[in-house]
């Protein structure tokens, strides 16, 4: 053993293992710090590790059987001891590990005993670290059937997933619109942690075929790209309630998340009233006016063959609200009539379902009961406080009686909560309210970029444009839009600003005559546009006389400035039954 000893120092074998060990070492410290500087995959640290720990027994190897002469590498063997060159070796070996060990000392030191400069100066940062640790975002699945005609199923299931992991008071959960924006791109996982400002992802994909499902789910960590916990279920639709309440549950157990008090269990339904729902829902964000009745249809084959689950009640009573309010394919107040009583009935099923309190609130702000409104967004806000659909709810609220000011505050609010949720319509809107009309058209821009032909786009651009005295701009977005009411709404507005007035007048009488019935306050926005006051005031008379449930956010618009001054301006916001606190001008 002493002979092994001696003959191993002789060929310099321990004095090379502790250089490889140490430079090994070295060399992983600079691939972590580089690694994350270049948003490089960290297998790569992982590939380093295993390729150093293979080649350190093969180092030995070459140590024991070579060694370095004057003339090139030679085996040990075929090396005279007289000329061997071996104690010279050994004594180089000697500062190679010296200079090693320093540098290794100097960044132990370095990380572990003295504190950092940002440290120092940034405690703040340090703490919201520590609080974002409880923070997921959770990705649309992949539609990973075989004809990719299920991807409002796939969805349908992340969303589920989120709804329940949001009731957790002590976990951030990132929206829906935020979280799916990533959807169809291939982002890495660390970036989308950095632009959601989370610390874990849940990813995952659904495969659908007939009554039987396959799902992948995994959650991972943002920092390390780890994979923390992943689990595959092959399952019948009726379990499909199961996986979804054993996934959130498994996320909060892996994040270490208390629970205590919150329930994670998925309302039963109907397997095929559920999958009628999740159709309905994806035709309903297609935003038109005959996706929202075809939605409306297949919520109640949903609702006919299972009318317990609150969520479908929620839906219907959405769909009802947008017939009357932004495709004027119904009476408003059979609209909201049946709005409201859809609402409650998801309510009575489930009283910690914030949808019902939501779409509730939402008709009874535009049949003008603000204390009954308010009163539902409070119940929704104690369900969750985080919700930016609550947030969402009471920014309307106090765009709707006036205080715009507040409802551009709540508004960024949403954008501190959830980073990549877009307000730019909702921004562009309120800003052109203040009378703010270049902020409106640069909020604007991004929203028209990404929706081209959206509806509410083109709307409120074009809306932009006229304030900002370019009708003819204005024109070629109202042209995009395609449904009827509002294309003739808002094109008798553009022409008029343009100065062709004998043409804007047949525009403003085809309206009348085609949408006199239902379209008061519009109407009464065109006249004060055109600044004829006594028409104005006569048809907002008709829509207060109708409750109308645009009326209060007409009253915003630009165009209602004409109207300050008149004495009947005063006299008729008083009239109105606002709150006391209002923001509607007053002379």
């Amino acid at each position: 053993m002493k002979k092994l000893i001696q003959e191993l120092q002789r060929r310099n074998v321990i004095k090379s293992a502790l250089a490889y060990l140490v430079f090994a070492w070295l060399i992983t410290q600079v691939m972590a710090i580089i690694i994350p500087a270049f948003d490089l995959h960290t297998v790569l640290l992982k590939t380093a590790i295993v390729v150093l720990s293979i080649g350190f027994p093969l180092w030995l190897i070459f140590s024991w059987v070579y060694e370095i002469t004057p003339d090139g590498i030679k085996k040990t063997v075929d090396v005279d001891p007289e000329v061997s060159i071996a104690p010279q070796t050994s004594n180089r070996l000697n500062y190679v590990i010296i200079a090693g060990l320093v540098i290794v000392i100097g960044l132990l030191i370095k990380s572990n005993l003295l504190p950092s400069a940002s440290a120092e100066n940034e405690p703040k940062a340090a703490a919201i670290e520590v609080e974002s640790d409880k923070s997921i975002a959770v990705l649309a699945f992949a539609d990973m059937s075989p004809e990719k005609d299920q991807e409002y199923f796939s969805d349908g299931i992340s969303e589920e997933i989120l709804n329940l992991l949001v009731k957790i008071p002590n976990l951030k959960v990132i929206s829906r619109t935020s979280s799916f924006s990533y959807k169809g791109k291939d982002a890495k996982i660390k970036k989308i942690g950095e632009e959601l400002h989370v610390n874990h992802v849940l990813e995952g994909s659904i495969r659908k075929s007939g009554n039987t499902f396959r799902i992948t789910a995994q959650l991972i960590d943002v920092n390390t790209g780890a994979h923390i916990w992943s689990e595959t279920y092959d399952r019948q639709m009726e379990d499909i309630f199961k996986i979804q309440d054993e996934i959130a549950t498994k996320v909060t157990e892996q994040l270490k998340v208390s629970i205590l008090g919150t329930s994670l269990t998925s309302k039963k339904v109907d397997p095929e009233a559920y999958n009628l729902l999740l159709k309905a829902r994806k035709l309903s964000n297609q935003y038109s006016s005959i996706s929202v009745k075809n939605a409306m249809k297949l919520v109640e084959e949903s609702i006919a063959i299972d009318s317990t689950y609150a969520p479908s009640w929620a839906e219907l009573s959405s769909l009802f609200y947008m017939s009357g309010f932004n495709f004027i394919t119904m009476p408003m107040d059979e609209a909201l009539r049946e709005g409201k009583l859809a609402a409650q009935k998801a309510i009575d099923l489930d009283p910690n379902y914030v949808g019902g309190y939501l779409r509730l609130s939402k008709c009874e702000l535009a049949s003008w009961d603000f204390k009954s409104a308010s009163q539902l967004i409070e119940k929704a806000k104690k369900l969750e406080p985080n919700n930016i659909y609550v947030i969402y709810a009471q920014s309307d609220f106090a765009k709707t009686i006036g205080k715009v000011d507040s409802a551009i505050a709540l508004t960024l609010k949403m954008k501190d909560i959830d980073p990549l949720v877009d307000v730019t319509y909702d921004i562009g809107l309120y800003y052109w309210m203040k009378g703010k009309f270049g902020q409106a058209e640069e909020s604007m821009i991004p929203y028209v970029f990404l929706y081209p032909n959206d509806i509410n786009a083109n709307h409120m651009m074009g809306e932009v444009q006229i304030s900002l005295g370019h009708p003819e701009k204005a024109l070629e977005y109202f042209e995009k839009v395609t449904e009827p009411f509002w294309q003739l709404y808002q094109k008798s507005k553009a022409v008029y600003a343009m100065g062709n007035t004998q043409e804007a007048d047949a525009l403003l009488k085809k309206l009348i005559a085609d949408w006199g019935d239902v379209a008061w306050p519009n109407i009464a926005d065109v006249y004060a546009l055109r600044g004829e006051k006594d028409e104005a005031f006569k048809w907002l008379e008709l829509a207060f006389d109708n409750r109308d449930a645009s009326l209060l956010e007409i009253l915003n618009y630009p165009s209602m400035k004409n109207l300050w001054g008149d004495s009947r301006w005063n006299t008729f916001i008083n009239k109105l039954g606002l709150p006391k606190d209002h923001g509607f001008h007053m002379d």
